[in-house]
């Protein structure tokens, strides 16, 4: 798992001093900003931790502090009055007591409807405080989901337990528990896959996933205060698999209304995967509050689809935030059996240095096995980026995963992309695939050559023709036994044993409805051997006019030649004429 970063910038309004303060959404915690108190000037944070909510976890914890602004040192035998609810709804309302002003409250959600409170009273009033070994335990449905959760703390004593405050000091804000919502969908080959969404605001509603675009809801006050409302985030997190809906750019929107360029932003470095962030500033939801209310009052409505730009340069930031690296490449869509370039441009951050000599290893991967690794002699803040000269063939089609690394030596200095790999619309043949051995781990004896008609596998009748060479001479193997073998989604559909004389053979298939899709082809048991080689392919599954006409035209040779007792292999001799 790559290392999970992520940097939130809180825009803060200004803010009066008072005794009632209240304040903005915080992720997971909130600082609010210093207040009088018998003429200092204190700070109040409150924490709930973890931040992300897990129904798997139903422990947390909650930090309210009272420190000193000016030398943060804490505010001695604090008495909280604590309140929180969610939408609407009291959660609970306690009283709770610490001595050095720093209340740890461990909270426990076992669904009860009553909740109850484990530790010890205070001298002075009727207050939880911990004991002498544990923290004050509230158990019940307490944080019982992801969303938004308000609170209210009030101030009762400071610096003595017996030392009430003339005047309660309220502070009220309210703090996101980000939810965590995993969702299968179906690709176009209707394979399940994955997508998450981490709302860090409030609880995701009303997911849809059509073709290539999602849409969710979230609840929304459009009429709220957003000068007490720091940013609206939103994290799609998309896996490796989904190649699909893998996008160098994509495009959002709210309640209807387009979002800015710079509110979408792609991150292949967080998770394994590609994750994209909407993240809404207090600027820019006052700029769309008019037109959104249109749509709702009281919702966010999301849409995410690719956008019709390329989208290129890929942008990525090393971890140590030394380099800003950018990714392109041509053409912009890349297809497996044709030549690329791959663009490489390196900025290091804060530094006027201008074009200089730099070392770095990029590596690319498909499927975990590296398919390409080079030690690179580039430059950096240079206008000309690095360039790298590559073919991906016909097995690596889907999302190949490209790592720049070891920068100048630099351990932390690394980023990732993800790169998708389209299948040519010419297949060139025939495939070249080397055999693999399960018992040896450094390869097999064999290559086999492998070609199939029609080159754009689609249902009804085709054609697979075999060749198998000898991996050290070149030379083709004669009377080969073999099991050629058609697998989906796991299950075998097709398994035929047969013999290459003279080291060439061909197999034929008719592809059904339910058969349309991915398929795997596999050819094992080699020469007797466990040696194989397996691609995958897909399988179109529906017919065009041209296609009809020709399988009509070849049902009626086959039934006249079935007569004749002759054989027909497919695309030979009539077919072949037929579509040429």
């Amino acid at each position: 798992m790559k290392v999970f970063y992520i940097s939130i910038i809180f825009l803060i309004g200004s803010i009066g001093f008072s005794t009632n303060l209240a304040f903005g959404h915080g992720l997971g915690g909130e600082t609010h900003p210093p207040v009088s108190l018998d003429g200092r000037d204190v700070t109040l944070s409150i924490d709930i931790s973890p931040s992300v909510f897990d129904k798997d976890d139903p422990e947390r914890y909650i930090t309210v502090n009272l420190s000193e602004s000016k030398n943060q040192s804490v505010v001695e035998h604090v008495t909280f009055a604590l309140e929180m609810t969610k939408d609407g709804e009291q959660i609970f309302r306690r009283i709770f007591h610490d001595d050095f002003g720093n209340l740890i409250i461990k909270v426990i959600n076992d669904g009860s409807d009553e909740i109850k409170v484990k530790g010890d009273k205070s001298p002075a009033i009727d207050a939880w405080m911990k004991t002498a070994t544990e923290p004050v335990t509230m158990t019940g449905n307490i944080f019982d989901s992801g969303g938004l959760y308000e609170y209210k703390v009030e101030i009762l004593t400071a610096d003595s337990d017996f030392n009430f405050l003339d005047k309660r000091l309220e502070l009220i804000g309210a703090i996101s528990l980000a939810e965590h919502n995993t969702y299968d969908v179906l690709d176009s080959e209707q394979n399940t896959r994955q997508m998450n969404i981490i709302s860090y605001f409030d609880t995701i509603n009303d997911f849809e996933f059509n073709s290539d675009k999602i849409a969710f809801s979230m609840p929304f006050d459009w009429n709220q205060d957003f000068e007490q409302l720091s940013v609206v985030h939103q994290e799609v997190q998309i896996s490796e698999e989904f190649s699909e809906f893998l996008h160098t750019k994509y495009e959002a929107s709210v309640n209807g209304i387009q979002l800015k360029d710079t509110d979408v932003t792609i991150d292949d470095y967080s998770v394994d995967g590609r994750t994209v962030h909407i993240v809404l500033n207090q600027k820019g939801l006052k700029e769309i509050r008019e037109e959104a209310m249109q749509e709702s009052t009281s919702q966010m409505f999301f849409e995410l689809g690719p956008s019709t730009d390329a989208g290129l340069p890929l942008e990525s930031v090393t971890p140590d935030m030394r380099y800003r690296v950018y990714l392109s490449w041509e053409p912009e869509i890349i297809k497996a059996g044709e030549d690329i370039t791959l663009f490489l441009q390196t900025n290091e951050l804060f530094t006027d240095k201008s074009n200089k000599n730099i070392e770095y290893e990029v590596e690319m991967s498909f499927d975990g096995n590296q398919i390409y690794k080079e030690h690179i002699s580039g430059s950096v803040n240079s206008k000309t980026a690095d360039e790298i000269h590559f073919n991906f063939p016909p097995e690596n089609i889907g999302t190949v995963t490209l790592n720049m690394f070891d920068i100048e030596g630099n351990s932390l200095s690394d980023v990732s992309f993800l790169v998708v790999v389209k299948p040519s619309k010419n297949a060139l043949f025939p495939i070249k695939l080397e055999s693999m051995s399960e018992s040896n781990p450094n390869g097999g004896l064999y290559t086999v050559d492998l070609t199939w008609f029609p080159n754009e596998l689609e249902l009804g009748e085709s054609e697979f023709i075999m060749t198998f060479y000898d991996k050290d001479t070149g030379l083709t193997v004669g009377d080969v036994s073999y099991d050629f073998v058609l697998i989906q989604n796991g299950t075998e559909i097709h398994r035929k044993s047969g013999i290459a004389n003279g080291g060439g053979t061909f197999e034929n298939f008719v592809f059904v409805e339910k058969e349309a899709g991915d398929v795997t082809i596999r050819i094992e048991k080699i020469a007797g051997t466990d040696e194989y080689v397996e691609i995958t392919v897909n399988v179109v599954p529906e017919f065009d006019l041209l296609v009809l006409l020709v399988l009509g035209v070849a049902f009626v040779i086959i039934v006249i030649l079935g007569k004749t007792g002759k054989k027909l292999p497919l695309y030979r001799n009539y077919l072949e004429s037929i579509i040429e």
